[in-house]
C-alpha cells in the first residue's frame, strides 16, 4: 500500500498558529514556547528569563504520512 508524504516548511506553517514548546537549551529549567514569528526571518527571539539565552526557530519541517487506502476512505 503506497504512502503519501508531505513535507511542510516553516514558511507554509507561519499562518497556522504553530507553537513549539521546549525547555531552554542552556538552563533546562524554563519552558519556552516558540511560534512562527520567532524565526530567524524576523529576528524576534524569545529571551529566557532565567539565563538570558536568546532562542529562535531557524528551520523546521513537519512531515505528514498518510496511507493511500486511508485517504481514499476519507474522500467523498
Amino acid at each position: 500500500m503506497p504512502r503519501f508524504l508531505d513535507k511542510v516548511s516553516l514558511d507554509r506553517l507561519g499562518d497556522k498558529d504553530l507553537r513549539v514548546n521546549l525547555l531552554c537549551p542552556y538552563c533546562k529549567s524554563t519552558r519556552i514556547t516558540l511560534a512562527a514569528q520567532h524565526s530567524t526571518g524576523t529576528l524576534d527571539p524569545i529571551i529566557c528569563p532565567k539565563c538570558g539565552a536568546q532562542v529562535m526557530l531557524d528551520s523546521l519541517s513537519l512531515v505528514v504520512m498518510k496511507d493511500a487506502a486511508a485517504s481514499s476512505r476519507t474522500s467523498p
